[in-house]
């Protein structure tokens, strides 16, 4: 897949997780083209991975080349004049879509192409109603005309879908900071408060349907319910948390990315001390600290007990900002005292009886709810099942640095990190005996994850995979055992350059295929591939005759992908591991198509 929208993540391989929510919004752009699709907001606090979903979700349907073109623009966080942002708004649009119709890559930056380069495009193409659009748009910067500027600018999406018979799907990064940061004057001295308000209409449209995200949820909340009445955007949440196995896979792939070295007892103990959130594990395996230590879960503690304490470190960057922020905004101690006391509470909804007694009855009923609204606006509090019920943020991180930065000034007590890490662990290994059985559990649970460390460590090596031929389920029929004994002795002596696990395989008009492990090597005369389908069920939910059907229909997209390598396929080597098994007539049919089989007991045998 060409990742023609340069991801903020960095190299693709660290986008990790999220099948849920991408699975989500793949479906949901499906009803695009029948004008089914209601436009959606995406809720998360900052890093909870919203922009790298919303700019994976531009490469693949960039990729697909569909009936939907995707526009991706992110709000930035600084002052500007509405005119000026007009017209970074419009040229971003028209660079994105002429990138999709052109075929052409975007700047490595993302910057928008300037109105020179557009118009050679768009010559290029031969396509007078572009080449009139970007005229009279830009008739209306010259002429600072604000607002005809703006409203052409907004309204180009929705323009284009109408009048050529196609779908776009305008995507606005951190549409709330359009709030806070766009100005009608050039000194910047008059703000534009409600200017989210321009897309009232559009947001309901259907040809151009929008998809906005905003970190700072409370704020996000009121927003829309100022400016978008009346249900026009549907919330979407996205969690800062993956689930334990993808926390997993994003501990080892960040591992390796980082070149360190962890053991497994480590990775378990990293992913449940960050409940599995890529934000903190990224961070805690990129930390400057001098002593870092990953080979041991003492030095891991050891690490994070450090970052979580060091001011200029990431993980608490992040989240003082959202702290000091909101506080600024109450400025008293018993805001203080009320996050302290629900931070400590966090599994739980309180009341606002039971925080006010907390508070000794200090605060009269309206001081302590617009207290508790500042706090719920600032995302330092949730607010419950009704509006009487307030609960914590679930997050062993924010308390740990909220109660290291307040607790002494509030309870006279200083909190032991180090200790309270330790004692997690503690629990963790009593929990579930070991450190090790937790290892397993998950890995029972993520069998990609072995196939690709082990394809993975013999890359790294310079090796073959050890023993391969003799790792596969025997095949029964002697004819299908001849006709793929070629690519079975190729594939046993072949080295791989490449590894991915839940690769995304997009080609211009279909789907994305996911591969859950693809292996890719080449030399100057050709190019081959390893391609594994994983299953871990019982025995009594073998796969099916329609999924083995898929994953052969998977091994022909493989095939179209290296033949744009422009070098002959020495071989593609289509594995199927089932954990359990396959019944006879399911395994029978894969043999005949050249897919090879194999089981959690044949692979493990080294």
């Amino acid at each position: 897949m060409k990742y023609v929208l340069k991801e903020r993540i960095g190299t693709p391989l660290l986008f990790c997780g999220r099948k849920q929510e991408m699975e989500l919004l793949l479906n949901w752009v499906n009803m695009i083209p029948i004008e089914m699709a209601k436009s959606r907001a995406l809720l998360g606090r900052r890093k909870s991975g919203k922009s790298a979903i919303m700019q994976r979700l531009f490469n693949i349907l960039w990729n697909q080349n569909g009936p939907v073109i995707p526009f991706y623009f992110e709000m930035q966080d600084y002052d500007q004049w509405l005119l000026t942002f007009a017209d970074a708004y419009y040229r971003t649009f028209m660079s994105q879509y002429l990138s999709f119709k052109n075929r052409t890559l975007l700047a490595p930056s993302n910057s928008p192409w300037k109105f020179e380069q557009l118009i050679r495009m768009a010559t290029e193409i031969g396509d007078k109603s572009i080449l009139e659009d970007i005229h009279s748009f830009q008739k209306c910067l010259v002429t600072e005309n604000i607002d005809q500027s703006m409203k052409w600018a907004f309204d180009a999406p929705g323009n284009f879908a109408g009048n050529n018979n196609i779908s776009v799907l305008v995507m606005i990064d951190e549409i709330q900071y359009m709030t806070k940061h766009i100005y009608r004057d050039k000194d910047c001295q008059f703000l534009i408060r409600n200017l989210p308000g321009a897309y009232h209409s559009l947001v309901e449209s259907k040809i151009a349907p929008m998809l906005v995200s905003g970190s700072y949820v409370g704020w996000m909340v009121q927003m829309m319910r100022e400016m978008f009445v009346g249900g026009r955007l549907k919330y979407t949440e996205i969690p800062s948390k993956l689930t334990p196995v993808e926390g997993l896979e994003a501990v080892y792939r960040y591992a390796e990315f980082y070149q360190l070295d962890i053991t497994d007892e480590t990775a378990v103990a990293l992913n449940q001390l960050t409940q599995s959130d890529p934000f903190y594990i990224a961070s805690l395996l990129r930390s400057d600290w001098v002593e870092r230590d990953f080979s041991s879960v003492e030095g891991l503690i050891k690490t994070l007990d450090y970052e979580i304490k060091n001011r200029k470190g990431e993980l608490f960057g992040t989240w003082s900002e959202y702290i000091f922020s909101t506080i600024k905004e109450v400025n008293d101690q018993y805001a203080k005292q009320i996050l302290l006391y629900l931070s400590k509470e966090r599994h739980k909804e309180c009341t606002r009886t039971e925080i006010s007694n907390h508070l000794e009855g200090k605060l009269s009923n309206g001081q302590l709810e617009e207290k508790l609204r500042t706090l719920e606006y600032g995302d330092l509090i949730t607010k419950g099942v009704s509006n009487f019920r307030y609960s914590g943020i679930p997050d062993d991180i924010l308390d740990l640095i909220f109660r290291e930065l307040y607790q002494e000034e509030i309870e006279q007590v200083k909190p032991d990190i180090s200790k309270e890490l330790h004692d997690k662990v503690a629990a963790l290994e009593k929990e579930k005996k070991s450190l090790r059985g937790a290892l397993n559990e998950l890995k029972g649970r993520l069998l990609e994850l072995i196939i690709y460390r082990e394809i993975n460590q013999a890359r790294k090596q310079g090796k073959p995979i050890t023993n391969f031929q003799n790792r596969l389920r025997p095949m029964t029929h002697r004819q299908n055992l001849e006709s793929m004994e070629a690519i079975l002795t190729a594939c046993g002596a072949s080295q791989f350059q490449t590894v991915w696990m839940n690769y995304s395989l997009s080609l211009p008009q279909t789907t994305v295929v996911e591969l859950d492990v693809l292996a890719r090597g080449s030399d100057t005369s050709s190019c081959w591939a390893l391609v594994f389908e994983i299953k871990n069920r019982d025995e009594k939910h073998h796969p099916t005759l329609i999924e083995a059907q898929n994953f052969v229909n998977k091994i022909e997209s493989v095939k179209q992908q290296l033949a744009e390598m422009n070098k002959p396929i020495k071989f593609i080597c289509p594995v199927y591991l089932s954990a359990t098994g396959f019944e006879s007539s399911i395994e029978q049919w894969l043999h005949e198509q050249g897919v090879l089989t194999a089981d959690l007991d044949t692979w493990e045998i080294n």
